[in-house]
């Protein structure tokens, strides 16, 4: 890294140079910890076993909760009571099956392209400059005539 960024002592500060070499290990140290962390498998058993707890738990909590509801009618609020308790807990489960592997919700796509763009951005700052921009357009604009012209003037005849 440090030997990257050596071409462009002459044109930085040593505290500009300092902070590039720390906000590049910043970022690497960053993407080592992301890599860890999606290479660290969730054991399959532990979402098993949560969501066959989760389905025992809520067929016997009717029996659980029969006598809190015995004041109304025939029990008829019971029903209501477990379908928004189930709704509540499968819909927690649901997020932590999302949640144990974040990459598969989260844009990386587009952060990549971003990332990718600064770095082309600061790759082109940091690009030495031409020996002489106005040597390089007069080629150019003669380039350009010379492709404009007819075959038999540019190769002497006329």
């Amino acid at each position: 890294l440090h030997q990257s960024i050596e071409p462009f002592t002459n044109e930085m500060l040593p505290l500009d140079k300092r902070a590039l070499i720390n906000t590049v290990n910043e970022v690497a140290t960053a993407s080592v910890e992301c890599e860890r962390l999606y290479r660290t498998p969730v054991p399959l058993l532990y979402t098993g076993h949560t969501l066959k707890f989760l389905t025992f738990w809520v067929t016997t909590l009717p029996f659980a909760l029969y006598d809190v509801f015995k004041s109304s009618w025939n029990h008829i609020l019971l029903i209501p009571g477990i379908a928004v308790m189930a709704f509540v807990f499968f819909g927690i489960e649901e997020i932590a099956v999302s949640l144990e592997e974040p990459f598969s919700i989260l844009p990386l796509g587009e952060l990549i392209d971003e990332f990718y763009e600064s770095v082309e951005d600061v790759t082109e700052w940091m690009a030495p400059p031409s020996k002489d921009s106005s040597t390089s357009e007069a080629t150019e604009n003669k380039q350009q005539q010379i492709e404009m012209q007819p075959a038999n003037v540019v190769n002497g005849k006329r």
